[in-house]
């Protein structure tokens, strides 16, 4: 039984490392671009981003408990101390990241995607406004990523993606976002 829950110690330990890394790796990108914003909005919190909070501080006494009275094993213990990690800072810190555009691409739900990956970009208008972007698979093979649109900010989202096709800095079929040739993204109305 002890290897199986070795095993299981070690799986976890190994889970919450990649997850802490790449939640960790993200919010550190989401600092450099700083300051380039063009239209961003935060996030709505999940419905389960309490619980969440509840089990990291849960998993945070459960390892003061394991090193200081229960003196359990170390692997068991820093599999605690990793989980305890993400569910209290770097899960609470994915969720500071403004969504939307900035001047060298667009952070959609899951990743940024620079504006030079893009392939393809497609709306989907009900019930709610999502883009939707097809980048080249690079190295991770994200493929298709969306970003939910606030309705308000619809129209000026349009017309910065129109602005960054009119300078090429995306080149993308303008057909696909609704612009004729003859349009010109200035003459778009919200």
């Amino acid at each position: 039984m002890d290897n199986v829950l070795g095993l299981a110690f070690v799986s976890l330990a190994a889970l919450f490392s990649v997850w802490n890394a790449s939640s960790l790796w993200r919010y550190l990108k989401y600092r450099r671009l700083t300051g380039s914003e063009e239209l961003c909005w935060t996030p709505k919190r999940p419905w389960f981003y309490g619980m969440s909070l509840g089990i990291g501080f849960f998993m945070v006494s459960l390892t003061v408990l394991s090193v200081f009275v229960l003196k359990r094993p170390a692997l068991a213990t820093a599999s605690q101390a990793l989980m305890a990690f993400y569910y209290t800072v770097s899960f609470p810190l994915s969720m500071r990241i403004k969504r939307g555009f900035y001047k060298s691409g667009i952070w959609m739900e899951r990743a940024f995607v620079p504006y030079r990956r893009m392939q393809r970009l497609s709306w989907r208008e009900s019930p709610r406004i999502v883009l939707v972007v097809d980048s080249d698979a690079g190295l991770l093979g994200e493929g298709y990523t969306r970003l939910v649109v606030p309705g308000e900010r619809y129209g000026e989202a349009r017309r910065i993606l129109a602005g960054h096709i009119e300078d090429q800095t995306l080149t993308v079929d303008k057909d696909i976002l609704g612009l004729s040739d003859v349009d010109s993204p200035a003459q778009e109305r919200v």
